[in-house]
């Protein structure tokens, strides 16, 4: 089987995987969204040398769970329960190091606070849920999607080499519109629960969010010069490298949600 077909079907999988249920929402939603961030846990605490640290591991998805979660009010219990737990693990461990606990507990932040965006999402009506969650998921892939395309097409001034050296500027511009353009006709014309002003502000900023957190993953990547995460889904990487963008697009819009109260 060439890498092209597997990863195609991968891919497929995935998407036949995920998409009902976020189609459907409720408890199957929930316990994708725990396994995804106990995944995403895993590789987390493993980033620094490419080893499971189960302890660590055990720490980071209950806080991500945590962060996920609970009511407001408890997020900086969580928060300072991840911090304290972590720091003591390695106090009384020689093998692990302070780049262990710095890297997991910034994954396992943005991870919750990701994900505790798409329960905020789900929280009124599944379907009014649903429909949001496309219009992210438009803004963050779309912006992807064009990117690319763009970036075959017209790409011949490198945007960040240092990171990701086949990225242009030519090519984060098309995705940005792509992005942009996709989302809000979306909005326009099937989500009645946001308002047009927070539509728009929406599709302006969500593109920028995805490319900024494709670029804050790589950089990760290089820093401790791996490809992928891990090899959880073959010629995908790991959960962290498919859902790199989509989380920021998350925190962005659960900030979006709050400044409009909603």
């Amino acid at each position: 089987m060439s890498k092209m077909l597997q990863k195609s079907l991968v891919g497929i999988l995935m998407i036949a995987v995920a998409l009902p249920i976020l189609i459907f929402g409720g408890i199957p939603l929930r316990i994708m969204l725990v396994v995804l961030l106990v995944m995403a846990a895993y590789e987390g605490t493993s980033l620094t040398d490419q080893q499971p640290h189960y302890d660590l591991t055990v720490v980071s998805a209950a806080a991500m769970i945590g962060l996920a979660f609970v009511p407001d009010a408890y997020t900086a219990v969580v928060l300072a329960a991840l911090i304290t737990v972590m720091f003591t693990l390695i106090l009384f461990d020689e093998n692990k190091t302070t780049d262990m606990v710095v890297y997991s507990v910034l994954i396992s932040v943005i991870c919750g606070l990701g994900v505790r965006s798409v329960i905020r999402l789900y929280a009124g009506s599944d379907s009014e849920g649903f429909r949001t969650m496309m219009y992210i998921c438009i803004a963050c892939f779309g912006c992807d999607t064009g990117a690319y395309f763009a970036g075959v097409r017209f790409g011949k001034h490198k945007m960040i080499p240092r990171i990701s050296p086949n990225k242009t500027w030519e090519g984060a511009v098309g995705g940005y519109l792509a992005g942009a353009v996709g989302s809000f006709v979306f909005a326009y014309f099937l989500i009645n629960r946001l308002p047009m002003p927070m539509i728009i502000t929406g599709s302006l900023l969500l593109p920028a969010a995805a490319e900024i957190g494709d670029l804050s993953f790589s950089s990760l990547k290089r820093r401790f010069q791996i490809k992928d995460f891990s090899n959880l889904f073959p010629g995908h990487g790991g959960i962290l490298d498919r859902v790199d963008s989509i989380l920021f697009c998350l925190m962005v819009f659960q900030c979006l949600l709050t400044i409009w109260g909603l």
